[in-house]
């Protein structure tokens, strides 16, 4: 298992089935997210992950600038190859947590630059990790 941690994310990849997970912790500083993006990426790239989990549970939200930073430079680096035919779970603990709205900025960016894509969210960690292990 591969991982990379900082302050505000841990991020951890499972090669046998491909799965990259991330944890997300408070309010992270514009550099905490941004070198969690990136060594995000390059282990997603360098372990050829198709499935995404992301824990927003003790997210507290993401800066605005960062969300903008991530669709204008992350995704466009991203695409087309990392993300295609993706399966890409976020765990929060209800549906109306506040963190979503970054993460559906993003969601709403990534498939519409990649509509191979496929996202849900879960408040169950069970539920998403069943969901984003399934092969479609």
């Amino acid at each position: 298992m591969k991982t990379y941690q900082n302050e505000h994310i841990t991020v951890s990849v499972d090669c046998s089935v491909h799965l990259l997970q991330q944890t997300w912790t408070g309010l992270p500083t514009s550099e905490n997210f941004r070198d969690g993006s990136l060594a995000t990426m390059a282990l997603a790239k360098r372990h050829q992950v198709k499935r995404w989990l992301i824990d927003l549970r003790q997210l507290r939200l993401f800066n605005p600038m960062d969300i903008h930073w991530f669709i204008r430079q992350w995704l466009p680096q991203a695409n087309p190859g990392l993300l295609r035919q993706a399966r890409i779970a976020i765990i929060l603990n209800d549906l109306n947590q506040f963190s979503k709205l970054g993460a559906d900025l993003i969601l709403r960016a990534s498939t519409t630059m990649n509509d191979g894509l496929t996202c849900r969210y879960f408040i169950d960690d069970n539920d998403s990790r069943q969901w984003v292990l399934h092969n479609s």
